[in-house]
């Protein structure tokens, strides 16, 4: 199970062209409780975004989320460990439970579990805030993704995680988010 001292949110390619053509709203909204949850325990958070100059930033609704905290890669690999010092970074939180999520689920967010589990990290996926443009690429993703160890959860399932209790002080306003 996910626990908030081992762990880091990692959020791939919520950006405006990429949810406008993946019809990803509902997964954008997700993206932003979950970063919004990780701001209330503390947890890091790291975003990539790929190609933003054609592709756009991260989408308002959740880029509002973002703290000084928040570390933006701009990438053009479809792994984000393929960008230099990205895998430096994350190793550099000393978490090995990372909570992952974003656009493309068969593409970037696939690439870029498998390098995770090949380096030895815990990848738990929120598969209601990855999106693919063609719904069964994104469960082929989700496929391959179980078949190589990744743990697939809602967010609901890692946020219930994380508190762990009820009597966890976060838990009203972890709550809140998804009331």
């Amino acid at each position: 199970m996910l626990n908030s001292t081992k762990s880091m949110v990692l959020m791939i390619d919520v950006q405006e062209k990429l949810v406008k053509a993946t019809n990803a709203d509902q997964e954008a909204v997700n993206a932003g409780k979950m970063l919004a949850a990780a701001n209330i325990l503390g947890l890091p958070v790291l975003v990539s975004e790929q190609y933003p100059k054609g592709l756009g930033s991260t989408v308002a609704n959740v880029s509002e989320h973002f703290t000084e905290n928040t570390k933006v890669i701009e990438k053009s690999s479809f792994s984000i460990l393929k960008e230099e010092n990205a895998l430096e970074t994350i190793k550099s939180y000393g978490k090995k439970q990372i909570i992952l999520f974003g656009i493309e689920t068969h593409i970037c967010v696939l690439q870029t579990a498998i390098e995770l589990i090949e380096n030895g990290f815990e990848v738990y996926l929120i598969k209601n805030a990855s999106k693919s443009r063609q719904e069964f690429e994104h469960f082929a993703g989700i496929d391959v993704m179980k078949e190589e160890g990744v743990h697939v959860v809602t967010l609901e399932i890692a946020l219930f995680e994380l508190l762990e209790t009820s009597k966890n002080p976060s838990f009203k306003q972890v709550q809140a988010l998804i009331k």
